[in-house]
């Protein structure tokens, strides 16, 4: 399917979302670059990196590739490292490009190191999972961890291309296109469009095989993109695409630290349901949303809830998190469908619904 690219602005270079096959890939590469350095998640079959190769090849343009593990692990100190070790053994200079070909944490990773490599070199974002193509690699955003905190250390580092081939959807299993609905979903309850209406109630919207049609995945990419042209660097409005997340973070920390594995489209799709219940402990949510969105949630089959939990860590994480404005955490509140307000909470408040999110389970 090809479309007009969407375009996200700024002045430091703007970039376009383009829906298109990896077999365009001479159209992206400008002229100009003197090595094309690629990441590749390992799970990714090796045949679709083989287009990149092969304009690289064409254009007489060194080329390089670098598998490695997709996962938070890229995100702590020795992951990130090891990928500006590889930056460093390719000789890759300003005038050179760096392409993710992976999934949300290796976009992160890599954008991360790529914004801090020569003071920013440019870089292009091929998405492979669902989450990514309508969250992870849409915005800028990169970050990794320091201390056991999620996404501390980061920068807002656009890629000049994003290139979303919706056949690599195909080469995941289901559980990880599951995973990318909680993103899907959540920006189907941000906007005003007709997208959310549409998850509801058309029977066809959603598939068995949980592969988005074109016009859902271009409908939820495309809300992601007006927020961010309205607040690049999340000054303002850009706060909103946190529903979800705050808690979520807090959640996918604390099982790494016991041991265990919380997949971050679940961490969110738990965290949105516990946001629509604060945001009815404050007065400004109703019962008539969590239902609505609990509902929606597991007709995709994405948990709801959590079971047993440590709550007290889960407190000190939450104090840790980017968004504490003088020692207060500031929560996206979903106040109506195209409507969530972000504000501060008592810690009381928010360890009550958690209190009582631990006995509904």
């Amino acid at each position: 399917m090809s479309l007009n690219p969407l375009l996200i602005s700024s002045a430091a270079g703007d970039c376009k979302i383009h829906m298109q096959s990896l077999h365009d890939f001479d159209l992206w590469l400008p002229n100009g670059v003197t090595s094309v350095l690629v990441f590749r998640d390992n799970k990714i079959p090796e045949h679709c990196s083989t287009p990149l190769q092969e304009t690289c090849e064409e254009r007489g343009i060194p080329f390089k590739l670098e598998n490695l593990q997709g996962g938070e692990g890229l995100k702590d100190p020795n992951g990130w490292q090891n990928i500006i070790e590889a930056m460093g053994q390719a000789s890759l200079d300003r005038a050179g490009r760096v392409v993710v070909m992976g999934g949300g944490s290796l976009g992160d990773a890599v954008g991360f190191a790529a914004s801090v490599w020569h003071r920013g070199t440019p870089w292009l974002a091929i998405p492979t999972t669902l989450l990514a193509m309508v969250d992870a690699h849409i915005g800028g955003k990169t970050a990794v961890h320091q201390g056991g905190v999620k996404n501390r250390i980061g920068s807002f580092h656009l890629p000049e291309r994003v290139i979303v081939d919706r056949s690599l959807l195909s080469t995941l299993p289901l559980e990880e296109r599951r995973q990318g609905w909680a993103e899907l979903i959540k920006a189907a309850w941000l906007s005003e469009t007709p997208l959310l209406h549409q998850l509801e109630n058309d029977a066809d919207a959603i598939s068995e095989d949980l592969i988005p049609s074109p016009e859902v995945l271009r409908s939820a990419m495309s809300v992601k993109v007006s927020i961010v042209n309205e607040d690049l660097h999340e000054s303002g409005r850009r706060e909103i695409l946190n529903l979800g997340h705050t808690l979520a973070h807090a959640l996918e920390m604390e099982a790494i630290r016991n041991g265990t594995f919380l997949p971050h489209g679940s961490a969110v799709s738990i965290g949105m349901v516990f946001s629509a219940r604060l945001a009815k402990e404050c007065g400004v949510g109703s019962d008539e949303n969590i239902t609505r969105l609990i509902q929606l949630l597991q007709k995709v089959g994405l948990p709801t809830n959590m079971g047993p939990l440590d709550i007290d860590p889960v407190m000190k994480a939450l104090r840790s998190d980017k968004k504490t404005r003088g020692g207060q955490l500031r929560w996206v509140l979903p106040v109506n469908p195209g409507n969530v307000i972000v504000d501060t909470v008592e810690s009381s408040r928010v360890r009550r619904v958690l209190e009582n999110l631990e006995r509904d389970s």
